[in-house]
């Protein structure tokens, strides 16, 4: 006690300077110890849903003038939305291809998970997909039915976002498109779309990524079917079939002359954004996605654990700043601002 005194008596006969600094470093220590509290905070809760079928391997995207495939610039994306959400937030990862959406993981806290998600994200690959159909409408409506299954870990809804270039494949015959069962509106969140608009050659990627070939228009399947048929058919007799259930659109189906293309189809993504209430954006940045899952339309307040090292960082500077402010100046702020306040309080 009477060493406590004693070094109170001494920082008395410091001088004002002296003490802003010793003020300063106290601070400063402060945060070495990373001060924490449980604190309300603006979160984010989102499930997010990548598209791992092979029309993604299509490389129309860039980077600092550098080509990567849709998969690739999707990931960036991502791996860039969970630096920008805020510690609290969580974030459940799943991968879509053919008719389903599967959970890669259950919701996790971005920053004590950081790594596990982040890593999670890098390492996804368009060989996971275990089949090779991409039924976009199927896909998307299945994540939207697994959505809230995810909030029985969370205090509120989650928000789904939804990454693909919408290429279906093969054609979906349309009479036989599944219908949204759903609350428009319901789930809230997002599809993003990516790729260019222009129709570019499906690659044929070897296990190093690199592009041995490219897929034919003989090699994909040009329509889509549905059931089993009473009788064994070849694929020229299933094309040539004028039955509505294996050949909807004809003989010569338009959208089979180009189904080994693909192409981002705005057009798909928006009606089935429309359908379902969720939204629509163009993926033509990496930030535009961390924009989005960081906006406070889809934010929710929660108790979290919020680092409070910045609270005692930041009047440290300043405290530094004020000590290397020469006496007139602070003398003339003093009279001019400080004195005249305290002078109307005390009217």
């Amino acid at each position: 006690m009477s060493f406590l005194m004693r070094f109170v008596d001494k920082l008395s006969k410091f001088d004002w300077r002296g003490r802003l600094l010793f003020l300063a470093i106290i601070l400063l220590a402060t945060c070495l110890f990373k001060p924490q509290a449980n604190l309300p905070k603006r979160v984010f809760d989102w499930f997010i849903v990548l598209d791992i079928t092979q029309s993604m391997n299509v490389r129309d995207m860039a980077e600092q003038d550098k080509a990567m495939s849709r998969l690739a610039y999707s990931k960036r994306a991502i791996r860039a939305s969970l630096k920008s959400l805020p510690c609290g937030s969580r974030v459940a990862i799943g991968l879509f291809t053919e008719r389903h959406t599967t959970t890669v993981t259950h919701p996790m806290e971005v920053c004590a998970h950081f790594g596990a998600l982040d890593e999670t994200v890098a390492h996804i690959d368009w060989r996971m997909a275990w089949a090779a159909d991409s039924f976009i409408i199927n896909g998307l409506f299945s994540a939207i039915m697994q959505t809230p299954k995810l909030n029985s870990k969370l205090d509120k809804d989650m928000r789904l976002a939804f990454i693909t270039d919408g290429h279906q494949a093969p054609p979906i015959n349309p009479d036989y498109a599944p219908k949204f069962e759903g609350k428009v509106g319901e789930v809230k969140g997002s599809i993003f779309g990516v790729g260019d608009t222009t129709p570019a050659r499906i690659p044929k990627v070897d296990a190093d990524d690199n592009i041995s070939a490219y897929w034919e228009l003989e090699e994909v399947m040009r329509y889509a079917t549905f059931g089993v048929n009473k009788k064994t058919q070849s694929a020229l007799d299933m094309e040539n079939e004028q039955h509505g259930r294996n050949s909807p659109h004809g003989k010569t189906p338009a959208e089979s002359t180009n189904a080994h293309l693909s192409a981002l189809d705005e057009n798909n993504l928006k009606a089935l954004a429309k359908v379902t209430g969720l939204g629509y954006w163009r993926l033509g940045d990496v930030s535009t996605m961390a924009d989005v899952l960081t906006s406070h339309k889809l934010a929710t307040w929660r108790k979290s654990n919020t680092d409070l090292r910045a609270w005692f960082a930041i009047p440290a500077m300043l405290l530094v700043l004020l000590f290397f402010v020469p006496d007139h100046l602070l003398q003339k702020f003093y009279k001019q601002l400080i004195q005249p306040f305290f002078k109307r309080k005390a009217k």
